[in-house]
C-alpha cells in the first residue's frame, strides 16, 4: 500500500482495483489496499479552476449559479465539487486533475515493465499479471475521457429506469467535455465505504445484509439482462439513500457481455 501511495498517479488507481481482486491476492493484501480509496490528497482549487475553464470555455463562477470551491471528493483522476446550474438544479462537477493524462501515460509504461519483470522472476504467483496490467491500461485510458463516461452513464440510466431500487445520477450533456463532467447531485447519502467501518446511522432504514443481496442481484441483472455492467464497483463508488436504495458513481470503466 505504501508503494502505491508513494508512486501516485495511475498506481493508486491500480491499487484500488487490486483491492477488489480477491481471486488474485490474499485477503490481507486486499484489505490493506482498500485504504487507498480515501487517501488521495486534493489539489488546490486554482489548478482545477483552469482545467474547468479549458473544458467549458468559461470560469465556474460564470457557468454555474453557485460553485463551492471545496471538493466533496478527491480521486486519482479527478476532484468533485458541488455546484448549482442557472436553473437552481444541484449538481456535482467532476474536474480532471491537471497533467493526469501525461502522468498516467508514463505510469502505464512503468507498469508494463514491472509486470514483465515480476513475471520473469516469478516474484508473485499471480496468474498472468501482464494481462491484468494490459486490461487496466486499456480501460483506464478510456476513463480519462469524461465524454465516454457521460455516454456510459446515460446507458446505465436508461437500463435502470425500470428498477427504482437502483439510483443512477443523470448527466447533463450540455456541460460535457473530455475533462469536465456535470451530473445530478445526491446529498444526504451514505457511501458503502463508510458502511465497511461503521454501522449505518439509526435514523436510516438500511438493512446491510439485504442491501448486499440486492447488490448481487443488480450486478447479475446488469450482466445477464442488459449485457452492460459497472466494472469498477469499489466501495467508494457505491452509495445508499436514506430509504435504502442502491446508487452508483463513476462510470468510466464498464464491461459488456456479448450475445454469446
Amino acid at each position: 500500500r505504501f508503494f502505491f501511495e508513494r508512486a501516485g498517479g495511475a498506481f493508486i488507481k491500480l491499487g484500488q482495483i487490486l483491492a477488489l481482486r480477491h481471486d488474485l491476492l490474499p485477503s490481507a493484501y486486499t484489505d490493506e489496499l482498500l485504504n487507498l480509496l480515501s487517501r488521495v490528497e486534493p489539489l488546490p482549487y486554482p489548478k482545477l479552476r483552469q482545467v474547468c475553464i479549458d473544458g467549458l470555455g468559461a470560469p465556474p463562477e460564470e457557468v454555474f449559479k453557485r460553485f463551492d470551491r471545496r471538493p466533496i471528493a478527491s480521486a486519482s483522476i479527478a476532484q468533485v465539487y458541488r455546484a448549482e446550474l442557472p436553473s437552481g438544479q444541484p449538481v456535482a462537477v467532476k474536474i480532471r486533475r491537471p497533467g493526469v493524462v501525461e502522468t498516467f501515460t508514463n505510469d502505464f509504461v512503468v507498469m508494463a515493465f514491472l509486470a514483465r519483470w515480476l513475471h520473469f522472476f516469478h516474484l508473485f504467483r499471480i496468474w498472468r499479471l501482464e494481462d491484468v496490467v494490459d486490461e487496466f491500461v486499456t480501460w483506464t485510458s478510456r476513463e480519462l475521457d469524461f465524454r465516454i463516461e457521460a455516454q456510459n452513464a446515460l446507458v446505465f440510466h436508461q437500463h435502470s429506469a425500470a428498477h427504482p431500487r437502483t439510483v443512477i445520477p443523470r448527466v447533463f450533456p450540455e456541460y460535457e467535455s473530455d475533462r469536465v463532467l456535470v451530473s445530478e447531485y445526491w446529498g444526504d447519502i451514505i457511501s458503502v465505504e463508510q458502511l465497511l467501518h461503521q454501522p449505518p446511522p439509526a435514523d436510516l432504514s438500511i438493512d446491510v445484509e439485504e442491501l448486499a443481496d440486492y447488490f448481487i442481484f443488480d450486478s447479475l441483472r446488469q450482466y445477464f439482462v442488459d449485457g452492460f455492467f459497472h466494472a469498477d464497483p469499489h466501495p467508494a463508488n457505491l452509495f445508499v439513500t436514506r430509504d435504502g436504495r442502491l446508487g452508483y458513481f463513476d462510470f468510466g470503466i464498464i464491461g459488456q457481455a456479448g450475445p454469446e
